[in-house]
């Protein structure tokens, strides 16, 4: 029989002068996620987009996940184009209730997705550092339909706005260009998109146990978030040694 599950380490979110929280992703095995775990990393990446090299499927993302729970960290789902009942319909068969939202197509189901499932909403950086990724809600349409609207009855607005179309995240991630590339961006002339999630945000992009430190340094994010960083030859499979230096390097 297995242990109940630990509190979360998530749910006490980053503050000034805490350790930024780790995000392990890329998981493949129920071996890696318990050696992640073990090292003290806070959220477990299962990527359920079945075109990935490091996808997974749900039987096997539903022991990830346990394993995850019981060691206090939080198992977090992948998607790239999903539609928004695939990933509802994931989240639920796996036993999770967080969804990373990666791409277009998943992006784009954030509107209908229950706010019982937290989203991390996923933009992307060019190697300048520059952000070309819309952030949630800044749509044109929306933004002007939304003024428009306030111009006419500030009131029945509001309550529109609050009514309709989810537009909340709970994390934001900055990648770089290209996800699981292992290419970093300029860092110094990133402007962290703070304000725009209700929780923080996650620097990812290059990170490796010999750069996350300095990343941490000149960004200051409220988490970091490894894949390719933490492997061995294969891509895939964790490095026990790498994901060990990663989260210590990051935390100290």
């Amino acid at each position: 029989r297995r242990a109940a599950s630990r509190p979360a380490r998530a749910l006490v979110v980053a503050a000034a002068g805490k350790p930024p929280l780790v995000k392990v992703c890329g998981v493949t095995s129920v071996a890696d996620c318990a050696l992640a775990v073990e090292q003290g990393a806070d959220f477990i990446g299962m990527i359920l987009w079945p075109k990935s090299k490091r996808s997974i499927d749900f039987a096997l993302a539903r022991e990830i996940a346990s394993i995850a729970k019981e060691g206090g960290a939080t198992p977090v789902g992948v998607f790239v184009d999903e539609s928004v009942d695939a990933i509802v319909s994931a989240c639920k068969d796996v036993g999770i209730d967080h969804a990373q939202l990666h791409g277009d197509g998943a992006r784009l189901s954030l509107k209908d997705l229950p706010m019982s499932i937290k989203a991390i909403w996923v933009v992307n950086a060019d190697k300048d550092g520059v952000i070309v990724t819309p952030l949630p809600g800044d749509e044109d349409a929306l933004m002007k339909q939304r003024t428009d609207a306030m111009g006419a009855n500030p009131v029945t607005a509001a309550v529109d706005f609050v009514k309709g179309p989810r537009r909340v995240v709970d994390w934001i991630l900055v990648d770089g260009e290209t996800a699981g590339s292992g290419e970093t961006y300029d860092w110094t002339n990133l402007k962290p998109p703070r304000g725009a999630s209700r929780k923080g945000w996650l620097l990812a992009g290059g990170l490796d146990p010999e750069n996350v430190a300095e990343a941490v340094a000149v960004c200051k994010p409220t988490g970091v978030d490894v894949a390719s960083g933490v492997t061995d030859d294969s891509g895939v499979k964790k490095d026990a040694s790498k994901v060990e230096a990663f989260i210590k390097n990051a935390k100290k």
